[in-house]
């Protein structure tokens, strides 16, 4: 597979005089359109906000290299600009159908063929891709058409360190998007998707609570948000068989006996057949979607700042260039050590939550409901601070992992996955840990593990859906009195900008992680955890669509062929909860009754030996079970076959046309 072409647009200065657009003054509302032949054809797909201070000279500027050529620099786009007095100038970018399947090709975009075959798109075979009653308008979908317009505006960036047009003090550095750095530096207040009305009021039908379009929300949000519903998905059906059996144990026996330990070592086994069926899952949507075969060659991340230009061995283009030892630095010696003082900052935090739990414990130690509410408030109280600290450490990881100045998107989001996983798991497992290992308190286990659980869902719903729907409301109603008298498309443009922007699918992957560890972690203390997680999930899908359908801002499309570091992730957690499981299964009474005289350090020892022995049937499982399905291991074999089938015909026919020649040339010198 061809590698994706990175592009860097040389910006001259004297480019700001070159304008193919004028705006007249900031009253009422402007319009044009950088083409009029299109405008039949032009249709919204991107918004650009300029804030109300901006240079003119910069929107001048801007907006030209969105409309202008691509021979001479520009993004050869379709634009229209309104400048709407108090909310400043908003710029509508589209593209034609051409530009459109001219990027598709660049980008390397997969779609099936009228054969059924998923191939990559070849704008000189356009026959090859149009079925049937169809047209060119079709063959994309809005979320890859929006995923077009987006790289094509990121992709303007400077080849040298100079000046930003209209603002002397704003540097440029090498391979920098310009676009980034109006948005760092407020110029561009707001830069998004716009939602397509009539095939979100499509998705809203759809999706209720028995019923998930996974090949919908794929077309209309991309893969990366379709393929964390279809985790989920799979993550809940596959929870059924443990909640049955832990609701079953619940039943039969509230203490910890043999059908516990029978019931951990059940479900440390099913993690591992839900793991490696998800793997089956997601290569075959991943085949299916056009992505399995996806290469990732280096994407630069639109904060990154090079420190001088160098011709890439790869692509042999223009790229950024940043010191790497610069880059190590800032992560080994200066982020790493301010992270390890969080995770000191969450222990510490942990520690004084036990103490003063004790200490409530002891004064209130009779058997009144009064009191039983009292010491269940620590409990409370510590869940919502865990939170919070969630929250405001998520916050300071994204700033860090900026600050770090990765070059690829890919090192970004792996650095601040990283950062978030490990305070996630110190702050949500870690004082479980204590519980269980060091106090023994089996029974405040369970208590602690049912409270984050429920705490933690109640405030997500609450922060990620209700209360951003509340305020979309309440901005629509003041935001109606302010632009009542724009037309009706700048006014749905503006509710759409009020909306709360969908960062991605960290917070919800970040969930769905924290979820997993409360129910396979300490598996032999709560049985009814998994069915805690069905309901939750049940939940949390309804929401989530909720939420993007009603409450947010339309997410930017991502093509993934997974989950990514994800994946590892959940394989890692699921390693520790054998650990974990087989620590409490040796620590219980009903088993050490068994050998009374055995010290401690002896059944550590057992328990370590029934660890090795439940890894060793994880690994045989794992590598039992095929990642690929057969039947997608078969097509991609008969499209290889094919593809070199084509090949090899189009040689033989560049040398017969090359024989002949030959042929011609020797016949008019015998002539």
């Amino acid at each position: 597979m061809n590698t994706t072409r990175l592009r860097f647009r040389l910006l001259k200065k004297s480019e700001s005089s070159s304008l193919r657009m004028m705006l007249r003054e900031r009253k009422g509302l402007t319009e044009n359109v950088s083409d009029k032949e299109n405008l039949d054809v032009f249709k919204t797909l991107y918004i650009l906000i300029f804030s109300q201070t901006a240079s003119t000279e910069t929107i001048f500027w801007l907006t030209d290299l969105l409309s202008r050529s691509q021979s001479n620099g520009g993004a050869e786009l379709l634009i229209r600009v309104s400048n709407v007095e108090s909310e400043g100038v908003i710029v509508e970018i589209g593209a034609n159908h051409i530009r459109l399947l001219e990027a598709a090709e660049t980008l390397e975009i997969t779609k099936e063929d009228k054969n059924g075959n998923i191939r990559e798109f070849i704008f000189s075979s356009l026959d090859l891709f149009l079925k049937p009653g169809s047209n060119i308008g079709n063959l994309l979908s809005t979320a890859e058409k929006q995923r077009i317009i987006l790289e094509e505006i990121m992709g303007i960036r400077s080849l040298e360190k100079k000046t930003l047009v209209g603002y002397p003090d704003i540097l440029l550095y090498p391979g920098q998007s310009i676009i980034q750095v109006c948005r760092n530096n407020g110029i561009i207040t707001n830069l998004y998707p716009l939602h397509e009305l009539a095939e979100l009021e499509v998705l809203k039908k759809k999706w209720t609570f028995t019923s998930l379009p996974i090949g919908d929300i794929r077309n209309y949000f991309g893969e990366s948000v379709a393929f964390y519903f279809s985790f989920i998905y799979c993550y809940t059906w596959y929870l059924l068989p443990p909640a049955i059996i832990g609701a079953i144990q619940t039943v039969i026996s509230f203490d910890i006996s043999r059908s516990y330990i029978f019931f951990a070592i059940f479900k440390m086994i099913w993690v591992t057949l839900f793991l490696e069926y998800w793997k089956r899952k997601s290569n075959e949507l991943a085949y299916s979607w056009g992505t399995l075969r996806l290469v990732n060659i280096p994407k630069l991340h639109p904060t990154f700042r090079g420190l001088h230009m160098d011709i890439d061995p790869v692509t042999k283009q223009h790229v950024p260039v940043y010191p790497a030892y610069k880059r190590h630095f800032k992560v080994y010696c200066i982020s790493l050590p301010l992270v390890i003082l969080c995770l000191i900052f969450a222990i510490v935090v942990m520690l004084i939550y036990f103490q003063i739990e004790e200490w409530v414990i002891d004064q209130f130690d009779d058997e009144s409901f009064e009191s039983w509410i009292i010491t269940q408030l620590p409990g409370i109280i510590y869940a919502i601070l865990v939170y919070l600290m969630n929250l405001i450490y998520a916050y300071v990881a994204n700033i860090l992992t900026e600050w770090e100045n990765h070059r690829t998107q890919e090192s970004f989001d792996n650095h601040r996955i990283i950062k978030l996983l490990l305070f996630e798991f110190v702050n949500n497992f870690i004082a479980m840990g204590y519980i269980a290992f060091y106090q023994q308190d089996l029974n405040m286990l369970k208590w602690q593990i049912a409270v984050m659980m429920i705490v933690n869902q109640l405030f997500n719903q609450f922060l990620q859906a209700v209360l951003p729907f509340l305020i979309h409301k309440y901005q629509q109603k003041w935001s109606s009195l302010r632009v009542s008298e724009v037309s009706p498309r700048i006014k749905c443009i503006l509710e759409q900008r009020d909306m709360w922007c969908y960062e991605g699918t960290y917070d919800d992957y970040l969930e769905v992680f924290t979820q997993f560890g409360y129910v396979f972690l300490f598996s032999s203390v709560l049985p009814l955890a998994a069915l805690l997680a069905i309901f939750d999930n049940i939940l949390e899908v309804w929401m989530d669509g909720f939420k993007l359908c009603y409450s947010y801002q339309r997410p930017q499309s991502r093509p993934v062929k997974g989950i990514g570091v994800w994946q590892v992730a959940f394989e890692v957690l699921s390693l520790l909860a054998v650990m974990s499981n087989c620590a409490l299964i040796c620590m219980s009474p009903i088993i050490r009754s068994y050998a009374p005289d055995m010290s401690l350090s002896s059944w550590l020892l057992v328990a370590v030996a029934v660890e090795h022995v439940i890894i060793a049937i994880k690994m045989i499982l794992a590598y039992s079970i095929s990642d690929v399905p057969k039947w997608v291991s078969v097509a991609i074999q008969k499209m290889q076959y094919e593809s070199l089938k084509v090949l090899k015909m189009e040689r033989k026919e560049k040398t017969q046309i090359m024989l002949h020649s030959v042929k011609m040339q020797s016949l008019l010198k015998l002539d």
